[in-house]
């Protein structure tokens, strides 16, 4: 808002202010789904409907006491485990090789690394499918899980890349140059800054790994199906408030992500600031 000196008082909105008023209309869009799942779930009858009938947590339950679902979030919880660890180790070795690297070879490397998230996930399932059918490993949880770090590494790659930008290469070449070897130097100079981008890549790469549908349900076998397959699979048969529980927790379970990921990034800036001063 603006004062006019010839007009007197007039309103002017400002570039934040139309912003505001442009972006509403799609903020309420994008969350109209989710403010209406959790209402959904604690309905007391047994389909899914809205407005729910209120209110009763039994589709919660009914989540938690039944075998086969529990099973699948088993799965679906070593998949993710196992392709955070692929992810991270994968991750921070590329991010530290592209830390020394300088020029057009580092933009070509960044490039080819950052390919899975520009690629289209259903032609990556593809392709598993077809190399892992021909040996026969179709329906291993731990080959999604390795199909599932594909997706994950180029998010740690940029948190550690982003977390190592604040480091001065001198520190490395003085602990080189006091007798330091690589353990050393990766615990003493690389650690302290990389870590908070280390964990913060790892936060996304579990989190992508236990939502991802389509892998899975290309990967998948018998006894191997992961939660979010059985979510997609049960849509298609039978809409119980069930699947409308396990959508509740999988909005909590990303708005755990995104807090733990903003707090992550404060202390990542924090890292950086402190072992700035020390340089």
């Amino acid at each position: 808002m603006a004062v006019s000196e010839r007009a007197g008082w007039s309103w002017r909105p400002s570039g934040v202010a139309l912003l505001l008023i442009g972006s509403a209309p799609i903020l309420v869009f994008l969350l109209a789904p989710t403010l209406i799942v959790t209402p959904m779930a604690l309905t007391k009858g047994d389909i899914i409907q809205f407005p729910p009938v209120w209110i009763s947590v039994h589709a919660f339950a009914d989540y938690l006491s039944d075998p086969e679902w529990m099973a699948d979030t088993l799965v679906s919880l070593k998949i993710a485990m196992l392709a955070t660890c692929v992810a991270c180790a994968v991750g921070t070795s590329t991010a530290l090789a592209l830390f020394h690297l300088r020029g057009p070879v580092r933009a070509a490397v960044s490039s080819f690394v950052m390919l899975p998230m520009m690629a289209p996930v259903i032609v990556l399932a593809l392709g598993d499918y077809l190399a892992l059918s021909r040996v026969g490993l179709v329906g291993s949880w731990p080959m999604i899980a390795l199909a599932h770090s594909l997706l994950g590494a180029p998010y740690v790659v940029l948190s550690v890349q982003t977390s190592l930008s604040g480091l001065n290469q001198a520190l490395v070449r003085s602990a080189r140059s006091l007798g330091a070897g690589d353990l050393a130097v990766l615990r003493h100079v690389y650690w302290p800054a990389i870590r908070p981008g280390l964990l913060a890549g790892a936060v996304f790469a579990f989190y992508g790994s236990f939502d991802e549908v389509i892998l899975s349900l290309f990967l998948q076998g018998p006894g191997v199906v992961t939660l979010p397959v059985q979510m997609f699979t049960s849509i298609q048969y039978e809409l119980t408030p069930k699947i409308a529980a396990v959508s509740s927790l999988l909005v909590f379970l990303a708005a755990a992500v995104l807090i733990g990921q903003a707090l992550l990034a404060r202390a990542g800036r924090r890292a950086v600031t402190i072992v700035g001063a020390r340089t």
